[in-house]
C-alpha cells in the first residue's frame, strides 16, 4: 500500500536534486582585472551567466558597510548608476532600494528594486548583504525597462592580516530586447568596474562607524 508514495517520494527528492545540480553549476575562473578575480556560472532558467567577483582590501568591515550603504552616493562608484534611493527603510539592517541604470543606445535604460538584508555572524564577524528583487514594490516609469529578475549578495570575510575579502555576487536578467549572448559577452563589464571604483574612494569611509557592525 504505502511502496507506491515511497517511489514518488524517492522520485520527488531525486528530481530536486537534479534540478538543484543544474541551478548551481560549477564556477568558472574568467579572468584577473587589476585584482579582481571574475567567475562565472550560466544559470539553467534564464540562460545569461551569474557573476562573483573577488578582491581583497585594507578596509574595516564598518568602513565596508558604511560605503555599500551610502545610498546619495553610490553614483560615485557603481558604474552607469544614473539614480538611488532608498524607497522605504525597514530598519538599519533592511530596507527597500531604488537604483536606474544608463544603458547605451539604442537600448533603454534600466530600474531596479531591491529588498536587502544585512546580518553578521556574531563569531565570525563576517558580514552578508544580500538582496532580491522587489520589482512590484512600486510602479514602473515610461521609457525605463524594469528589471524583475535579480539577485546579489555582498560578502565581506575579515582575515588574519587586517585585510577583508570582498566577494560581490549577481544573478540578474536585464529583459527587453538585448540579445542574451551580448548580455553576457559584456557580462563583467559593470560590476568590475564597480568594484574598483569602490577600492578607490575606501579610504574617503576610513573615520565612519556602523553602530550595527562589529569590526
Amino acid at each position: 500500500m504505502n511502496s507506491p508514495k515511497l517511489l514518488w517520494l524517492f522520485v520527488l527528492l531525486n528530481l530536486g536534486s537534479i534540478l538543484t545540480a543544474q541551478n548551481h553549476a560549477p564556477w568558472k575562473f574568467r579572468h584577473d582585472r587589476h585584482g579582481v578575480q571574475v567567475y562565472t556560472r550560466k544559470d539553467s532558467t534564464t540562460g545569461i551567466l551569474e557573476l562573483k567577483l573577488r578582491t581583497e582590501a585594507q578596509a574595516k568591515l564598518s568602513q565596508l558597510v558604511a560605503l555599500t550603504n551610502d545610498v546619495p552616493n553610490l553614483k560615485t562608484w557603481a558604474y552607469r548608476l544614473k539614480n538611488a534611493y532608498m524607497v522605504r527603510k525597514v530598519s538599519d539592517t533592511e530596507g527597500y532600494l531604488y537604483m536606474l541604470s544608463d544603458f547605451p543606445a539604442p537600448f533603454s535604460d534600466r530600474d531596479v528594486i531591491l529588498h536587502f538584508v544585512i546580518k553578521q555572524d556574531p563569531i565570525t564577524k563576517q558580514v552578508i548583504s544580500s538582496s532580491q528583487s522587489a520589482y512590484n514594490f512600486i510602479p514602473e516609469n515610461d521609457g525605463i525597462v524594469r528589471v524583475k529578475i535579480i539577485e546579489t549578495k555582498w560578502t565581506f570575510t575579515p582575515l588574519s592580516d587586517g585585510k577583508v575579502r570582498l566577494e560581490y555576487q549577481i544573478k540578474s536578467d536585464p529583459a527587453g530586447s538585448i540579445p542574451k549572448w551580448l548580455v553576457n559577452l559584456a557580462a563583467d563589464e559593470a560590476p568590475v568596474r564597480s568594484m574598483l571604483a569602490l577600492k578607490k574612494i575606501l579610504a574617503n569611509y576610513h573615520h565612519v562607524n556602523v553602530d550595527f557592525i562589529k569590526d
